[in-house]
């Protein structure tokens, strides 16, 4: 089966060689790199030139204008012509069976479940592989399946370069992000599990098949530095684009408390949100640590707590 893969390309000329090796190497064998180039400045364009030469499997395009992390990924999705499509970041490093075991996991699912992601490893900067390295995320604190934005309104668990998807669903995700004012402060991955959670399910695969390199330079480390900004930009984004009304209201109440000055009548619309949607929050965040179903004067508490954090330690 034929799938196609999404790599946007910007300034990457320290690790994009090792990466793009390791998914010429993969276990499954039919697919199409797709490569866009942001007009990098170094000898990225350079690099996958010569690959290029190597693999016909490589397929390589460039913008006439530096678009930006988002609106690259955007504009790369024209490009895909498989049923599946997987994303990869310019700096990791996949196992090699990666594309077999994500894609056998997500083709046997219901049309439904319209994403899965996996866990990776965490590589600080080491070519060899080979090295011990930790799993990013704790499988313990993920669930198998969600279909509910809320359920990662504050707590983004998946990472683009986990990521595959029904191509099927490409045409809804150009529309919705297309609505998107500002897109500058923007997860692009993040942004899209939750468009896809408007309107189907997405599938955590409890296995680590990237590994996935950090490095103060990556442009996740950047936009990450703050988390209430990243949290409030995205919070924003969906209050924009989202199909339902009650995510448009619980995005938009989100946004306006972590980015606003503080007031009472802000906090009272979040405390209002969270209490609806408390079964979702709760997945949210690691403190909210309990052993059975809370009372209602608990789950209050434990909503001002929330708000208590957001106008405090921003």
């Amino acid at each position: 089966m034929r799938v196609d893969i999404l790599m946007c390309t910007y300034n990457g000329e320290d690790f994009i060689e090792q990466q793009i090796q390791s998914i010429l190497d993969q276990t499954h064998k039919d697919f199409k790199l797709i490569i866009v180039d942001d007009i990098s400045s170094d000898r990225t364009v350079e690099i996958l030139k010569k690959l290029i030469l190597t693999d016909d499997r490589i397929e390589f395009h460039q913008n006439e204008k530096n678009l930006g992390y988002f609106n690259n990924f955007l504009s790369g999705l024209k490009y895909v012509k498989s049923e599946y499509l997987f994303f990869a970041d310019q700096d990791d490093i996949w196992l090699k069976n990666k594309i077999e075991i994500q894609l056998a996991d997500l083709v046997k699912e219901d049309e439904n479940v319209l994403m899965n992601f996996s866990n990776s490893y965490l590589l600080y900067n080491e070519s060899d592989v080979n090295t011990i390295c930790k799993s990013k995320r704790d499988p313990n604190k993920i669930k198998p399946y969600y279909s509910f934005p809320i359920d990662l309104a504050l707590k983004n668990i998946v990472a683009g370069h986990t990521i595959l998807i029904r191509s099927n669903q490409i045409p809804y995700i150009i529309e919705r992000m297309s609505k998107i004012k500002d897109r500058n402060k923007i997860y692009f991955d993040y942004v899209l599990t939750l468009i896809l959670l408007d309107v189907g399910k997405i599938k955590f695969l409890n296995k680590s098949l990237v590994y996935f390199r950090q490095h103060p330079n990556s442009t996740s480390t950047k936009m990450r530095m703050n988390y209430y900004i990243y949290v409030a930009s995205n919070a924003y984004a969906i209050s924009q684009i989202s199909t339902s009304r009650k995510m448009v209201n619980y995005f938009s109440v989100l946004n306006q408390t972590i980015s606003k000055k503080p007031n009472f009548s802000t906090y009272v619309k979040l405390l209002r949100q969270n209490l609806i949607n408390f079964n979702y929050i709760l997945n949210n965040y690691d403190f909210y640590k309990i052993d059975k179903k809370p009372s209602f004067f608990k789950r209050i508490y434990m909503c001002f707590s929330l708000s208590y954090r957001f106008s405090v330690l921003k």
